[in-house]
């Protein structure tokens, strides 16, 4: 079940087992009723197995608001109210972009800060490496199969980090491979 304040965009959602008039007041009562008070308006729909909707503007009051003197009933004022509820709506559009910025800032903080301690493994023409055995799938994987398999001999190195390999008896392998994908061989 879901309700939606379309003015503020607030939404209270509850997931039900099954959708019924009595599990629906329950909602109503518990997360409406006795948090926002009685709705002026409120619709409902279920079109193709949607959530009911429910469109809670809330202008009525609890008996209780009225005799404590709360924050907002002593502020009644209906322009005014609205007028101050379309302001902090615009400086909440202005807060998610700024968060939005900060939320890049870091990431890219965060990136810079790994790849300083990236280790670049660059291989030469003529060097001995072994290839992971889950990148090529030659041998049988399992829990005790072989990670690595090898050796085979560097032919070519392209500057975007792929190699040409040939097997010690020198037939070559049919695709290039990547670097994080090989380790260097020491005899």
């Amino acid at each position: 079940m879901v309700v939606v304040d379309y003015f503020t965009k607030w939404i209270e959602a509850e997931p039900l087992a099954c959708i019924s008039g009595r599990h629906m007041i329950k909602f109503v009562w518990r997360n409406i009723m006795t948090r926002f008070g009685t709705p002026k308006n409120y619709s409902t729909e279920k079109h193709k197995g949607k959530p009911f909707q429910l469109d809670v503007w809330n202008r009525s009051m609890l008996p209780m608001e009225i005799t404590v003197k709360t924050l907002r009933a002593a502020n009644k004022d209906e322009e005014s109210n609205v007028k101050d509820l379309r302001i902090n709506l615009d400086i909440l559009e202005e807060k998610r972009e700024e968060s939005s910025v900060r939320q890049t800032a870091y990431k890219q903080a965060t990136e810079r800060y790994y790849n300083q301690r990236v280790k670049e493994k660059a291989f030469k023409v003529g060097e001995y490496v072994l290839r992971k055995n889950e990148a090529s799938r030659a041998q049988p994987q399992g829990k005790l199969g072989p990670t690595w398999e090898g050796p085979y001999r560097v032919t070519e190195a392209n500057r975007s980090g792929a190699y040409v390999l040939e097997t010690m008896e020198g037939r070559p392998i049919p695709r290039t491979w990547n670097a994080r994908n090989l380790k260097k061989y020491f005899f």
